[in-house]
C-alpha cells in the first residue's frame, strides 16, 4: 500500500499542465468526429474537465507560481504578466460560454458548424497563450542572467 504524500504546488501544476495538454488533444480529436449526441456527450465531459482544471492552473501561475517569480525578478515585465493574467480570464470565460452553448442545445448537429470553429480558435488561443508564457519566462531568465532578453 502506497502512502499518500503531500503534493507540492509545483508538482500539482506540472500534473495539471500535462492533463491540460491531453484534454486539448482529446478536444481536437473530438472536433474531427461526426457531430452527434455521442460526440456532444464527450465534448461536454472534456470541456468540464478543462473548466475545472484551468482556474487552479492559472491561480498557481499568478499567485506565487512562475509568473509571480517573473515579476519579482524582473518588475519591468509586470505589464506582460498582467496581460497574461487577463488572457487567463478570457480563455476561461470563452470556454465556459462554448460549453454552455453546447450544453443548452439538445442537438449538437444543429450547432456543430457554429461551435467547432470556435473551439478550434480557442485551442489556438490557448496554445498561443502557453507560448507567450514560455517566451516571457525565457526573457526573464535571459535578463536575470545577463542576456539581452
Amino acid at each position: 500500500m502506497a502512502l499518500d504524500r503531500p503534493t507540492s504546488p509545483r508538482d500539482a501544476y506540472a500534473r495539471s499542465s500535462v492533463l491540460e495538454y491531453l484534454l486539448i488533444g482529446d478536444l481536437r480529436d473530438l472536433l474531427e468526429e461526426t457531430p452527434d449526441n455521442e460526440t456532444r456527450r464527450w465534448l461536454l465531459a472534456v470541456l468540464e474537465e478543462l473548466l475545472n482544471l484551468l482556474p487552479n492552473e492559472f491561480e498557481y501561475e499568478d499567485q506565487g507560481g512562475y509568473l509571480a517569480e517573473v515579476c519579482e525578478q524582473n518588475p519591468n515585465l509586470s505589464n506582460a504578466v498582467e496581460r497574461l493574467h487577463h488572457e487567463h480570464e478570457g480563455l476561461y470565460f470563452s470556454l465556459l460560454e462554448l460549453r454552455n452553448r453546447i450544453a443548452d442545445e439538445q442537438s449538437f448537429e444543429f450547432i456543430a458548424d457554429e461551435v467547432k470553429p470556435k473551439l478550434s480558435r480557442w485551442i489556438e488561443a490557448a496554445q498561443r497563450h502557453r507560448e507567450s508564457e514560455q517566451q516571457l519566462v525565457v526573457a526573464s531568465f535571459d535578463t536575470a542572467f545577463g542576456g539581452e532578453g
